[in-house]
């Protein structure tokens, strides 16, 4: 999350404070009372997508579209960003962490939209890896591409250029996918090489850098098992075969 969203909720979190209240008194349904009154505060452009139950009691989640989520008291009094632990004999356990890992785990099932994937004879391991063909350590993955292959894993390329949208790598990007020869193309992106913009309309890009910033992507790679763990960084083909098996 940037300094700019931050503040944003910092701004309405002290106004959901300020209604707390009236949400309490009208509490029939906190959900619907909880998401009316935020409507209310934020943005048009913060779209929330869903208030849910959580193990924590008389807590929910709020979740947004593009930024993290929070956690507020189903009376609307309290509001917490950040992770939520439980307490075991074994030690900490990350209940926030476990949540975003089977939201996760769902988008990675559901997810259809169209991937550069590299795929080895034997698949033993599939990962998801957000991209930046500008990125240092995304050719330094690239360089390695044979090794993941031999261990088996196929890695799936999702587009995430970090400087944005309408950035010059996101055009070096649109211009792999909307390729002839993805593969040939995002691997001459990779080593340096100039490739010819083309500007498909039809491409992916777009619905991979947003799924990412919902996701909570700051930094590339970003790698995305089908369990829905997130690997942040880069990763060496023999350590992301022992995190896939461990």
């Amino acid at each position: 999350m940037n300094n700019k969203e931050k503040l944003l909720l910092l701004i309405f979190s002290t106004l959901i404070i300020g209604c707390a209240e009236t949400i309490e008194a009208e509490g029939s349904n906190p959900k619907e009372e909880i998401k009316e009154k935020l409507k209310k505060i934020i943005p048009e452009s913060v779209e929330i997508t869903s208030i849910e139950e959580t193990e924590v009691e008389g807590y929910l989640e709020v979740n947004f579209n593009g930024l993290e989520s929070l956690y507020i008291s189903s009376n609307g009094k309290y509001l917490i960003s950040g992770d939520i632990y439980e307490l075991t004999d074994t030690g900490l356990i990350n209940k926030s962490e476990t949540i975003r890992a089977k939201k996760r785990k769902e988008i990675v099932l559901g997810l259809k939209t169209d991937s550069i994937s590299f795929t080895p004879k034997n698949i033993k391991h599939e990962v998801y890896v957000f991209t930046d063909v500008d990125c240092g350590y995304c050719r330094k993955f690239h360089s390695e591409i044979k090794g993941y292959l031999d261990l088996g894993i196929q890695v799936n390329y999702l587009a995430f250029p970090r400087t944005g949208l309408e950035s010059d790598s996101s055009k070096k990007i649109v211009s792999a996918w909307c390729n002839d020869d993805p593969h040939s193309s995002i691997t001459d992106l990779k080593l340096g090489k100039e490739i010819e913009y083309n500007l498909c309309s039809n491409n992916p890009v777009s619905e991979h850098f947003n799924l990412g910033q919902q996701l909570g992507i700051s930094g590339t790679p970003s790698i995305l098992t089908t369990e829905g763990r997130m690997i942040p960084g880069y990763v060496s083909p023999k350590e992301l075969f022992e995190l896939l098996n461990g």
